[in-house]
């Protein structure tokens, strides 16, 4: 394998994303006695955890092909009290009393489907060019427009009950990109006239990426190669995979498209087993779009 290569953290709560970059650059730069450029995909915020991708060199090309990709998170809504972030991290706004087991299991149900969402103010989302939460530190009046996001899948694993009424609620939730979960969590308990923030989160799946393929710092630190995925062995899971031969490939390589059966609108080029490119197709013609030579 290349050192273009992924990187799946499993971040501990209190890192920020930057923060895992940061460390990993450091660990990778020892590791092979080399400057190397690392990114990251799908942001957790610092309170969260779980899989973090990162990408090292020209893998960092492949995140505009994984953005995209559902996302499968583990999440707790705590009732009775709403908070400016929506998580809690913030400041209590508002309180209410709490709702019936009923009431609950039925409002989840509804926010399954294609959903609008509005993003919380306390977000990394930009507002003509400067991240909405600087401008809400700032006490700067804004909004943020609504956008269509869907909820696959929510299910119940645990429930929190004062006597008949629940306290906190345990969720998985499956969605697409873009969700914001705690914006979810706010919506659930809205609809049941309650307040409700998210207390705890942590992000188990991101495409194919499961929290199980996850290494955390401390053993990454001990031993950076545990934590190496052979990209090939994610994009694959997303799109077609072509086999180069050798005219092919030079002919790739020097930007020349090749014409192929094949439908799909984009694939993976592969040669000798290793992530090539990343080709488009045009009228039956496959060109790269991304080179991760």
């Amino acid at each position: 394998m290349s050192n273009n290569l992924l990187i799946a953290i499993n971040k501990e709560q209190d890192w920020t994303s930057s923060d895992v970059v940061i460390k990993a650059r450091n660990v990778l730069s020892k590791y092979f006695n080399e400057k190397v450029k690392i990114g990251h995909m799908g942001t957790l915020d610092p309170m969260a955890t779980g899989v973090l991708l990162l990408g090292v060199n020209k893998a960092t090309r492949l995140f505009d092909y994984l953005l995209s990709k559902d996302k499968t998170y583990i999440g707790t809504l705590t009732f009775g009290t709403s908070t400016d972030t929506l998580d809690s991290t913030g400041n209590i706004v508002s309180t209410s009393s709490l709702p019936k087991k009923e009431d609950v299991e039925k409002a989840i149900k509804n926010f399954v489907g294609t959903i609008t969402q509005i993003p919380p103010k306390y977000s990394a989302i930009k507002i003509n060019g400067k991240k909405a939460y600087d401008l809400a530190r700032e006490g700067k009046d804004f909004e943020i427009k609504g956008r269509q996001v869907n909820i696959y899948d929510i299910q119940i694993l645990d429930l929190s009950l004062d006597k008949d009424k629940v306290k906190d609620v345990k969720l998985q939730v499956a969605c697409s990109s873009g969700t914001y979960i705690r914006t979810l969590f706010f919506d659930i308990a809205k609809s049941i006239n309650v307040d409700g923030h998210m207390s705890s989160l942590n992000r188990i799946k991101l495409a194919n990426i499961g929290i199980e393929k996850a290494i955390t710092i401390e053993d990454f630190v001990n031993a950076p190669k545990r934590g190496f995925i052979n990209p090939i062995d994610v994009i694959s899971s997303i799109m077609d995979v072509y086999e180069l031969n050798d005219k092919e490939y030079y002919d790739v390589a020097r930007g020349v498209g090749i014409k192929l059966e094949n439908k799909a609108e984009t694939l993976a080029f592969t040669k000798d087993g290793e992530l090539k490119f990343i080709a488009k197709n045009i009228d039956g013609i496959y060109k790269s779009q991304a080179n991760l030579e």
